[in-house]
């Protein structure tokens, strides 16, 4: 039987994952990470698990 679930493949949770880390440490202050990429670090997590949540085998 086929898995033919929504859910995105391990890869790309744990890139989503370590993005959003990135952006809570940027936002605790307790790493210096520059500002555009603090912030568009959570915004292209945050997007990229959207869409692997809707294109298949992504």
């Amino acid at each position: 039987m086929r898995n033919s679930s929504s859910a995105p493949t391990t890869a790309v949770w744990f890139i989503c994952l370590a993005l959003f880390l990135v952006a809570l440490a940027a936002h605790f202050g307790i790493a210096k990470v520059p500002e555009p990429f603090a912030t568009w670090s959570w915004i292209g997590g945050f997007g990229l698990l959207l869409v692997a949540c809707r294109v298949r085998g992504l």
